[in-house]
């Protein structure tokens, strides 16, 4: 099976050889956890491997994306073929027309276009919530499942961040989402002592890979990111 490599030192062993391509994965966890920096770092990785890789922005700007990312060792993106598609800027251009517009259609036309003419083999969105703030949807569980397979038909492997509130109640989505992905790669916060915090990474399931299932210490160091053993439960 063609595997997508995270280049997460350790952690693609601990996937089984790396993430199915084809697969639609939800990056979860609760804020400050990193969601957004591992994903831009395992596009950006790949498309150093050859990939072609659009990272879809609802909130953040472009400009201040790719300065946080710079900021975390990964240069030369104006040189690269991964592309950020500010829909932020998209919106402020259409202010008048935003709470009249469904942005998940929206939205769905402009990944089709985008993808099908550059040819795209990785697509990151950031974030879910972002996403539902800005659609209106009747039916949540319905039309998510038309987006999810939208998605699918891509012929990409993409990533959809989910952003969780603070507090372990053990959800990784807001209307169940875990259920139409085929894998859920999760980071939390664990306070091991008084005023020691470690970023842990857990893969909760992926389809169509014999992986691991217990968390890892998450680390990122010298420009790359790794994993190593935890002893916690």
């Amino acid at each position: 099976m063609d595997r997508l490599k995270t280049y997460v030192e350790g952690f693609d062993e601990a996937l089984g050889g790396g993430i199915p391509r084809g697969s639609l994965v939800l990056v979860a966890g609760t804020p400050g956890t990193m969601k957004t920096a591992l994903t831009f770092s395992i596009l950006y990785e790949n498309v150093k491997a050859g990939s072609k890789a659009l990272y879809i922005t609802l909130e953040e700007s472009q400009e201040d994306l790719r300065a946080a990312m710079t900021d975390l060792g990964m240069a030369g993106l104006d040189d690269m073929e991964l592309y950020i598609l500010d829909v932020g800027r998209i919106r402020l251009e259409h202010k008048d027309e935003e709470l009249s517009k469904n942005w998940l259609d929206v939205l769905q036309k402009y990944i089709d276009q985008r993808v099908r003419m550059n040819k795209f083999d990785l697509v990151a969105l950031d974030s879910l919530a972002a996403l539902y703030s800005l659609s209106h949807l009747s039916n949540p569980r319905r039309e998510l499942f038309h987006f999810f397979a939208f998605l699918r038909s891509l012929d990409a492997t993409c990533f959809l961040i989910s952003e969780l509130p603070s507090g372990d109640d053990g959800k990784l989505s807001t209307f169940d989402e875990e259920f139409l992905a085929d894998g859920i790669l999760f980071l939390r916060h664990f306070e091991k002592r008084e005023a020691d915090v470690e970023l842990h990474l857990r893969c909760v399931k992926m389809r169509r890979a014999r992986h691991e299932r217990g968390y890892y210490a998450l680390t990122r160091d010298d420009g790359r990111f790794r994993i190593a053993r935890t002893s916690s439960k």
